[in-house]
Formats: C-alpha cells, structure tokens, sequence
C-alpha cells in the first residue's frame, strides 16, 4: 500500500463517522469490542499523528490500553492503521504490531498474531477484505492480498496475491489465484 492509500485508512474529522458506522456493524453482536474500538477510534482522531502523537491523546490512549489489553484481553495499538469495518471475534490473546497497516473490513479472531518477525523489520500490510482464523499468524515483511482467507493456525511467512487461500503451518498456498469476475 502507498502512503496515499494508507491516509485513507487513518480516520479524520471528516472521515470519523463512516469509520464508527463500519466498526461498529462489523461488530454488532459483541458490545465490549464495540467499545474497545469506540475508544481506539476517538484515540486516533486525537493523536492526529501516528509517527508523533499530540499529547493532549496520551491520557484516553492510557484509557484504551488498559481497556483492550488488561480488561479485554487484545492488543491492537492506536499507532496501528485500521481500515475501517473491522470485525474482531473474541479478540483474546490478539496482537497486531502498530506498524503493521489493516485494511477495510479485515476480520480477526482470537489468539491471531500480525507483526515483524525481527526487530526492525516492516510489518505485514494486510489488504481489504481478508480473513485470518483463531490462533493464526502472519510475520515479516509481507503482504496479504484482497480477499485473502488465513485458516486456523496457518502461519504466513511469504506475501501471496488476492483471493489466496492459505492454510497449514507453513501456509500453503491451495488457491493461487482467484478470477475476478
């Protein structure tokens, strides 16, 4: 993802309440996740700046944190860039470094890990539309195309292109490629 499209998926003034609309549909039946990403939401509309928060956010990022990751049991930073529509499925043990970038209507599921796999190295960036199943993982610098299902306990290792579906402990890819119609 470009710079550009990436702006697109940090909520704005502008922009604040389609992110809010999508969250919270994609999350109907689960009120506490709802919160959670009220908060997350509001949080990154003060901060403004991923890279250089204002201080005036720090104390309701202080909130959030402590919401998500010792109530709830989640941790999906506020530095991290979430497209909006995302749908969380008992987030426990959910970790997704703040580099990493998600894109719209992403759904994730317990125990799911997305991060660096070395200090230092970029994060995945994750496309519109795809689905990572419990206790699934996705490490380095990849990417994860559009419509993308991740199977439960897959570990992802190597991008793969949109409509992928990839399953096992090495993440076989079993459907390369999908035809767009």
């Amino acid at each position: 993802m470009t710079d550009e499209q990436t702006e697109v998926y940090w909520p704005t003034w502008g922009t604040f309440r389609n992110f809010m609309k999508c969250d919270l549909a994609a999350n109907r039946r689960n009120p506490k996740i709802q919160v959670g990403l009220v908060l997350l939401r509001i949080c990154q509309l003060l901060m403004a700046d991923r890279v250089q928060p204002r201080k005036r956010s720090l104390p309701l990022i202080f909130i959030y944190r402590f919401y998500s990751e010792i109530i709830i049991g989640y941790e999906l930073r506020p530095k991290t860039v979430v497209g909006p529509g995302v749908s969380i499925h008992h987030g426990f043990g959910l970790v997704v470094n703040d580099g990493v970038i998600l894109g719209a209507s992403v759904e994730l599921r317990n125990g799911v890990t997305i991060g660096h796999a070395r200090h230092g190295e970029k994060p995945p960036q994750i496309h519109d539309g795809v689905s990572f199943g419990a206790n699934s993982v996705a490490i380095g610098d990849i990417t994860v195309g559009r419509d993308s299902r991740i199977g439960a306990g897959a570990v992802v290792t190597r991008s793969c292109p949109p409509g992928s579906i990839l399953v096992g402990a090495r993440a076989a890819n079993i459907a390369p490629h999908v035809k767009e119609s």
